[in-house]
């Protein structure tokens, strides 16, 4: 670790992350300190990169402006980085889904990744119409809180859609109570639109 970036560590860490606070509700405390924290994303140390990374998660969408790095890094060799990565950028992203759909939709094909890229897309709702079709295959996994995930993703996504709303009803009479329950309280919701 170079001398700088324990320098930005030190700073970002100190008095339980204080920085990345102001930086939550201030836009020039932002402006000023996530260049300089996006820019250990860059190290060649995941141990930095991962402390970047939850830091950005910290502040938040205030944050957005490094979400094409954090987009690389969901694609990263070192799985906490990458699961990291997923999460940050649902966290900073969000309101920007040209830049966060598609990494998040790529990494529902990761065991560890596929849980939290989901509720992501969910929290993105329709401007998320771009990963529906990475969503509506999860809704035969064999793991039941994946598709209890994918059936609220894509009820989010797009309830009305036809395909979508079939395997919602569908998902009603899934084997595993918590994938029932959720695709009852989707239907429910739909109907009330």
């Amino acid at each position: 670790m170079s001398v700088q970036e324990q320098a930005i560590l030190d700073r970002v860490n100190a008095d339980n992350w204080a920085v990345l606070y102001r930086c939550r509700w201030s836009n020039p405390d932002a402006e000023r300190e996530v260049p300089q924290i996006a820019g250990l994303l860059e190290s060649d140390d995941f141990l930095i990169t991962n402390e970047a990374l939850r830091a950005l998660f910290r502040i938040g969408t205030p944050a957005a402006s490094a979400a094409p790095v954090v987009a690389k890094l969901t694609r990263s060799k070192h799985a906490m980085t990458k699961q990291l990565a997923v999460l940050t950028l649902g966290q900073i992203a969000h309101e920007f889904p040209e830049v966060c759909v598609e990494p998040l939709a790529l990494a529902l094909d990761d065991p560890l990744c596929c849980r939290d890229a989901l509720r992501s897309l969910a929290f993105i709702g329709p401007d998320a119409i771009g990963g529906l079709k990475y969503v509506l295959p999860l809704l035969t996994n064999s793991d039941a809180k994946i598709r209890k995930d994918a059936v609220k993703a894509a009820s989010a996504i797009d309830a009305e859609q036809p395909e979508v709303a079939e395997m919602i009803r569908k998902a009603t009479t899934d084997r595993s109570k918590i994938v029932r329950e959720a695709a009852s309280k989707c239907l429910r919701r739909a109907e009330n639109r």
